[in-house]
Parts: structure tokens; sequence; C-alpha cells
């Protein structure tokens, strides 16, 4: 469900503002691209490289790998024939260059805002501990089946 449907903006160049700023906005800037060359020096030479978009007809097997092997070196993600998705609802939160660097999942996020502790005790308590585990009366152990 989209609340705000976005603005098109096309053409655009590579010289547009639109094309040097990364989008945070319901903005869909749209470039038409003649020579894979083009592609290649302007995602090169971009800041910016959190998601991409292609949409082929799939015609051009050669032309379409060369493109996602460029992209997927470039950018976090690349969405083939699919428009530009919110995450890490969907898949991980990935970026490169300036953009969202690194990566970030539902989990990741779930442990970094989680405080880690550890039970610490001698071999010789393993069965206290394996038993406490097992008897679920303790809720901080818990057995890993469960």
């Amino acid at each position: 469900y989209t609340a705000v449907f976005p603005s098109i903006a096309y053409p655009v160049t590579k010289d547009m503002r639109v094309m040097q700023e990364e989008q945070f906005g319901p903005l869909c800037p749209i470039a038409v691209w003649s020579d894979i060359a083009e592609v290649e020096e302007y995602v090169m030479t971009s800041i910016y490289g959190q998601q991409a978009a292609v949409f082929t007809s799939g015609s051009d097997m050669d032309m379409v790998g060369s493109l996602l092997d460029l992209l997927a070196h470039s950018v976090g993600r690349v969405n083939l024939n699919c428009q530009c998705q919110r995450s890490p609802d969907t898949f991980p939160f990935t970026g490169r260059k300036s953009s969202a660097l690194g990566t970030l999942s539902v989990t990741e996020a779930l442990i970094v805002m989680s405080m880690e502790s550890l039970v610490a005790t001698k071999s010789k308590n393993a069965s206290l501990v394996e038993a406490l585990a097992q008897s679920k009366k303790c809720k901080f152990l818990r057995s890993p089946d469960v």
C-alpha cells in the first residue's frame, strides 16, 4: 500500500541535479541510456549506491548480464523488472559508497537493540545448566530446540 504516489521526472540526464543527489522522497527520475558504456561511467563516478532498478524485455542477455554484473558491485540492491523496495521488511537493507554503508536486516536490527548476557559456570555444572534449560524453569536459559 502506497499513501503517496511518486512524481515521475522523465527524461533526465546525468547532468541534472535530480541525478546528482540521492532520492529519499516520492520522486522517480528516469534516464534512458543508448550505450552501456554511458551507464558504466555514471555508476562508477556516482558517490551513491543504494539501489538500482533495471527494466528490460530480456532480449539481449549479454547486455542484461553485463549490466547486472556492473550494478551488483556498485549498489547494494539491484531490482530486475521491479521497482525499488523498502527494506529491511523484504530483504536486508544494503548500500555501497555513500549510501547506507553496510547491511541491516530485521534480525541484525534486533541484535543491535538487544542487550547480550551470558551465564558462566564451570564444566562440572553443565548438567545443572542443561537441566534448567530443559525444565523451562528459567526463561533466560532455554534449550536450543525451544
